[in-house]
This record gives C-alpha cells, structure tokens and sequence, in this order.
C-alpha cells in the first residue's frame, strides 16, 4: 500500500473512531444522525481500502515507456496493414534543372551514345535548359512473416519518366507514370535461399552485400542516366540465390528478359525488319528473341569490402527475307565488381569491369550489341566497359562522389558495303562544319563514350516529418566515332550541370 492511500485509511479510521466515542456522551436527538454519519464514514473506509490495494498492484508494474514522436514509417520500420503483413511507403519529390552545352532535346536522362551530337548539327550549337519533377519517385514494400525462417516480399516502384508521345511542357506537364520495379520474393534462412520473381535491376548490377534485391549499388548522381561504365538493366526475371558460411559466399542463377540493342547499325535490305532493327519488331522496337539471357554471379562478404564476379550468356536471333531463314549466334562474356569501404562510414571506393561479345545492352552508354552481315549473318560485336567511384561523406549530413568511366564497342567492317558497325565505307566528311551547317546527315557511328562525373548531396534537414536535401553534380563527356578510309574520326565534347531539390516524407 503507498504512503498516500495508508495516510487517507488510518485518517479516516481515526476520525471514525473519535467519532464513536463522542456518540457516547451526545443526547438522544443526535443518535440517528450520529448513527448516519458512522454508516457513511464506514462506508468511506472500505472504498479507500479498495483503492488503496488497486494503487499497490499498479506500483508492482513497471511504468510504461514514454511513446517516441512521431517518424516517418520507413524509419519505423513499416506499419502492419494485415495480420503479419508489414507496409513500408517510399520515395521522393523532386525538383530538378539541367543545363547542357549541346542540344540532347532530352529530360533527366542523358543520352551518351545518339543524341551528343557532332558539329554538323544544329543542335552542336545549341545550348540546352530545363526544369523536370519528373524523377519523383514512390515504392511499397510488403513483408510477411510466415515463420521464423521463412519472409515473402513483395516491392514495387514507380516514377514519372513514362515517355508518352502527347506529353510535353508548353502548359501542362502530364507525364506517365512508368513502372521501374515490380517483384515478390521468397527467404528461407534456414536454407539460405533466396528465389525471386518480377521486374528488378539485373543481377550483373553491383550490390553492396551478398546478391538480393534492393542492395544495388547505382551511382547517387542527379542524372536518371547513370554514369558511363556502369552496367545494369531493370528488367522482368527469374532468380534463384544461396549463401553459404553464415552469409560470407553467395551464388546466383538468373534468367532474364532478352532484348537486342540495335542503336546505330547499318540493318541490311535483304533482312526482315519492321521499325529499327531486326526481324519482325514491334513498333516499340522489340527484338525477336527465342532464349532468356542467362546470368550467374558469385559474391564474397569476408567482413571487409564486397566481391562479385559474372557471366552472361546471350542468344541473337534475325530472319533473311528472301529464304525465310533464321540466323542464331550465341555471345556473352563476364565481369568483376568490388566495394572497398577504405575509412568505414567516411569513404568507400569502387571498381566493375565487364568484357565480352554483344554486351552493349547493358552499358549505360548503350552501344550495339551486334552488327549483320549482308546475308543477314549476326556479328556480335566486341564490348568493354569499365568504372571507379568515390564516395565520401566528411559528417552525416554530407555525400561527395567521384565517377570516372568508359564503354568501348569494337568495329565490324563488311567490305565496304555500308552495313556492319563502323564501316570503313561510310564517308564521315559530312560531320564536320565549316562554315553553314552541313545538310547531309552525319554516318559516323559512336566507337566509345568516356565521362568524368563529380558531385555533392547536403542533407538540409532530418527528422519528425522526413528529410529534405539538395544535390549538384557536373559531368564531362566525350563522344567519339570511328574513323572512315579518309582517317576522318569526328568527335564532340558536351558539358552538363544538374541541380536537384529531393523531399523524402517517409
């Protein structure tokens, strides 16, 4: 019992009791009404005496902790919408200006390979300004629980870079949501294997731990295109991952939606094509494939840094017109990530290279993937890409990164006869400007792209109602072509700055 209900009893039985003796010596008159007063004072005592052992069983438990202010759900962790099903809402709004020196006539997402134009073009002498909210981005993270060992997650991820035709920025901005990611996965702890089905980041992505989804590494620029050398797709695909040793090694097997990149080649006549490469496309360009690419990749957490080597294995495929006769040519290659956190929490370095045959899909520059012969014989084409970065943070509040990259796609001359890739028949005199501007297009055909890209993100606010931050990132970039049976090997250089403001509200 506490000090204050033990107080309130003996004082209550104290006055009763004084009470009771004075009812001895009062007059008969009084006796009832004293009679009254005892019944309600008694009466008094035993709900103070109730009260009193309610206030000691309270005091047996410990007082609650004091409920935190409110946060963002992902910082809590998510919310249970269902019975074992955890929701976490994600993304941005972002406000964004980009200024480039040559005329791309593109949004947020640069294009390294076709649009940095050569000096024939009027847009070689035209600078370039916009402004886009149109990277604004927003995902849902479902978890169940099943058991102890076993988690299903379903994710998914959406922004505004729809590229629908009617949509422009005269008066009103009605771009289309596009889909980035749509998957559900499967974890089993207990057998460390990890399955998942959808729309994701390809698994040659580089990860920052083992190989799940969501551990992508992707340069933190503002530029929706990322920096020349990194190697990635997002596109639908069936995986299949195990670690070992309490989560040190991981091994990986996916198969993955194809798609041919036909960017630039010279299609022959004698080749069945319907938009802009290969045999019986759609109007959206879809390459007529008949195998998954297929991917396998091993990594290693040995406790400092993160490794990873892949191997892709691709099949292309086309349709001669006058014989009806499919040609198939298998290519691939392989290529080697690592993260090294140097200063942990204060400096990470990283490294990928990846070299192969038909590899330009999966290059952010987006070179061809091959070239065809005038027969319709496929020719994949040789691919090196290659990228370092450095990412910094001085204190928590600040990012500053440094990415240097290249990609180089290799030459398929066919004798002269304009097709291939690089061609030494294609006359490249007309990429040059002296004087007006030439009329005739320009051939020349992109041999590599190489760009230095350095950056800062500043972390202006963080707390209750979400986080808000400003960017700015630069970047240089070279284009070059390959040269023509004159040695005429035009180039251009292109200047980009992007500012961007970013809202995280949950």
């Amino acid at each position: 019992m506490t000090m204050k209900a033990r107080t309130l009893l003996l004082a209550s039985t104290a006055l009763g009791f004084m009470m009771s003796s004075g009812a001895a010596h009062a007059d008969n008159a009084d006796k009832e009404q004293i009679r009254a007063l005892q019944a309600q004072i008694q009466a008094l005592t035993q709900q103070l005496g109730t009260l009193a052992d309610k206030v000691d069983a309270q005091a047996k438990v410990p007082a609650p902790v004091k409920a935190a202010s409110a946060q963002p759900v992902a910082s809590e962790g998510g919310k249970e919408i269902l019975p074992g099903v955890k929701a976490t809402v994600g993304g941005y709004i972002e406000a964004a200006g980009i200024y480039r020196s040559k005329n791309e006539t593109t949004d947020i997402g640069s294009n390294w390979n076709t649009a940095i134009p050569f000096d024939n073009s009027v847009n070689a002498h035209q600078s370039e300004f916009r402004g886009t909210a149109r990277q604004s981005r927003i995902s849902l993270l479902l978890e169940g629980k099943v058991d102890d060992a076993m988690t299903i997650t379903g994710y998914a991820e959406s922004d505004f870079l729809g590229a629908a035709p009617t949509a422009n920025s005269t008066e009103t901005n009605s771009y289309n949501p596009r889909l980035r990611i749509a998957y559900a996965g499967v974890d089993r702890s207990d057998w460390g294997l990890h399955v998942l089905a959808g729309q994701t980041w390809s698994m040659l992505t580089m990860n920052k731990a083992g190989i799940l989804a969501r551990q992508e590494y992707a340069p933190i620029g503002i530029d929706a295109q990322p920096t020349p050398g990194f190697t990635w797709t997002r596109n639908p695909q069936v995986r299949v991952v195990k670690d070992f040793d309490d989560k040190k090694w991981w091994v990986g097997l996916s198969a993955e939606s194809p798609q041919a990149n036909l960017g630039g080649i010279t299609v022959p006549a004698t080749v069945n094509v319907t938009n802009t490469g290969v045999s019986q496309l759609s109007t959206a360009s879809y390459s007529t494939d008949f195998a998954p690419d297929v991917i396998a990749k091993v990594a290693y957490d040995p406790g400092w840094g993160h490794f990873e080597t892949f191997g892709v294995m691709r099949v292309f495929h086309d349709t001669v017109l006058a014989t009806g006769h499919s040609n198939a040519h298998i290519a691939g290659g392989g290529g080697f990530n690592a993260l090294l956190p140097v200063i942990p929490k204060v400096l990470d370095l990283q490294g990928s290279i990846m070299y192969g045959e038909g590899l330009g899909r999966y290059g952010s520059v987006q070179l061809p993937d091959f070239a065809i012969a005038p027969n319709g014989a496929l020719k994949p084409l040789e691919t090196l890409t290659w990228m370092v970065g450095a990412v910094a943070h001085p204190d928590p509040t600040w990012d500053l990164y440094l990415y240097a990259g290249a990609e180089r796609v290799g030459r398929s001359n066919q004798s002269n006869t304009n097709y291939g890739y690089g061609d030494y028949g294609l006359n490249n005199s007309t990429c040059y400007t002296t004087g007006a501007l030439s009329a005739t297009a320009c051939p020349a055909q992109t041999s590599d792209v190489w760009q230095i890209t350095p950056g800062v993100w500043k972390q202006v606010y963080k707390g209750n109602y979400g986080m808000m931050k400003v960017g700015a990132q630069y970047s240089l970039t070279r284009r070059n072509a390959f040269s023509d049976a004159q040695g005429l090997a035009p180039h251009a250089f292109e200047n980009i700055s992007m500012v961007s403001f970013r809202f995280y509200p949950f």
